[in-house]
């Protein structure tokens, strides 16, 4: 098995979402764990930039940067009608991918942002083409790993469905950018409409990138409703430790963990009253016992 282990940075320490120091400290202190062997994480804009990317250099780590939406800006729109929206959110997307190639990514992880639902088929044809232009720049040893979200739950993205994410996919292969995967996310499958099984049926053969995860969707009064990366077996949740062992069987079943630089990440905040570096290894604990003989 040549799987490597990572995990998300911003979900298990989740003040590292709006404060520049405590980014930069949790970065540091999970740059040191050597329970796993990659990062997915991001650095913060400006001159905590250097800091970070120092960290992250001398960690030894395999990098996933992760793209998005960050703290303090206004909101990317890659697929509006307005051209400024567009080349705004093309300046961001290249600012992030020059950070990940400063710090060694290989896997560059992106979403779609918001939908349009009066040109919802316009917004993608807009966003294919943002993204062949930004792939048209990448190193030849640098591939992205697109994430649907949803549609209707939470964050109302562009896409959501598993169905128009994988056919999204091969449009960019057959349009000349080959390394671009699917990144499935544990968190998401409930969200945007799925089943563990049925995610895997339709995505399978455009794998690159997996997210260990769980969500609440039967209780909108939650205040971790929809997308918030909630550790396994928390109350009114989707899933126990028990079902991301299952989830791990089937990535193992399906051949994705045999793969070469098969990456897969735990993305969950911390088990509620135990700390980030505690509930790291107890994530850890259940991906080695999915491997246990019995």
């Amino acid at each position: 098995m040549q799987v490597i282990l990572g995990v998300n940075h911003q979900f298990l320490y989740p003040a590292a979402m709006t404060d520049a120091r405590a980014h930069t400290e949790s970065l540091k202190k999970l740059a040191a764990t050597d329970k796993v062997q990659a990062l997915d994480c991001w650095l913060w804009r400006g001159e905590t930039a250097a800091e970070e990317k120092k960290i992250l250099l001398d960690s030894g780590k395999i990098i996933n940067y992760n793209i998005g939406d960050r703290f303090g800006e206004e909101i990317s729109l890659p697929s509006s009608r307005n051209a400024a929206d567009r080349a705004r959110a093309y300046d961001l997307m290249m600012r992030e991918i020059t950070y990940a190639l400063e710090v060694g990514s290989k896997k560059i992880v992106f979403g779609s942002g918001p939908d349009d639902v009066n040109d919802h088929m316009g917004a993608q044809e807009r966003f294919a083409e943002l993204i062949l232009r930004v792939a048209s720049q990448l190193p030849d040893d640098v591939s992205l790993s697109f994430e649907p979200t949803d549609w209707d739950i939470d964050k109302h993205f562009l896409f959501g469905p598993l169905s128009e994410t994988v056919d999204f996919i091969k449009q960019i292969r057959h349009n000349g950018f080959v390394r671009i995967g699917l990144l499935l996310d544990m968190c998401h499958v409930p969200i945007i409409h799925e089943t563990l099984e049925s995610a895997i049926d339709q995505g399978g053969e455009v794998l690159n990138h997996i997210h260990l995860g769980n969500c609440i969707i039967k209780n909108p009064n939650s205040p971790f409703y929809g997308d918030k990366h909630i550790p396994w077996s928390y109350p009114e949740s989707e899933y126990t430790e028990q079902d991301g062992i299952r989830f791990i069987h089937m990535l193992k079943e399906i051949g994705y963990l045999g793969q070469k630089n098969a990456t897969v990440s735990f993305e969950m905040r911390p088990y509620e009253g135990v700390s980030a570096e505690e509930s790291l290894a107890r994530f850890v604990e259940v991906w080695k016992s999915a491997f246990e003989v019995n």
